[in-house]
């Protein structure tokens, strides 16, 4: 089965990475494909610092997190496949929240100086954000053999880890 079909099966909650290829080499095209995205929306958008690093330095985040995981569940066979679906999903995700991000103007503002329109747009977007979680719970819940919740429960763990580790080092760390 071709590779955009596999992911849209995973997305739509139809297949898990366990159906995703075992090929480094398109997890490497997959990661590169989200570090220049990530560098792609940081230069539309013109946000200061260092988008190179703040992307490079999610991936190492999100990867090692991953293999961390894995590892403890003694599955990192797994690691390929599965780094491949989270990547890949989140590059669309991203793709599909960058209208919404355009629109808002850049980096989310704070609440106290986000207009109506903003706040309007910010409720689109959260679809987005909301199927993300289900999705890396979909994902999550397959690789590491535990039940939905327990997916849900490390993907909101997830996200939040990278909130932080985005504020830490001044950009979306995690963005795709």
């Amino acid at each position: 089965m071709p590779f955009p079909s596999l992911l849209r099966d995973v997305i739509l909650l139809r297949r898990g990475p366990q159906d995703m290829p075992y090929s480094p080499r398109l997890l490497v095209l997959v990661c590169g494909a989200s570090v220049l995205l990530q560098l792609a929306i940081a230069h539309v958008l013109a946000i200061p610092g260092d988008a190179l690093g703040a992307g490079l330095i999610g991936l190492a985040f999100n990867l090692g997190l991953l293999y961390l995981l894995l590892r403890l569940r003694h599955v990192s066979s797994r690691f390929v496949q599965t780094a491949i679906a989270l990547t890949a999903c989140a590059i669309v995700f991203a793709i599909l929240s960058a209208p919404i991000v355009l629109a808002v103007g850049g980096k989310p503002p704070t609440p106290g100086t986000m207009t109506p329109l903003q706040a309007l747009l910010g409720m689109f977007a959260l679809p987005v954000v909301v199927w993300k979680l289900i999705v890396d719970a979909h994902i999550l819940r397959h690789c590491l053999d535990l039940p939905f919740a327990g997916g849900l429960l490390i993907a909101l763990f997830w996200i939040i880890a990278e909130l932080v580790l985005g504020a830490a080092i001044g950009g979306p760390a995690g963005a795709a």
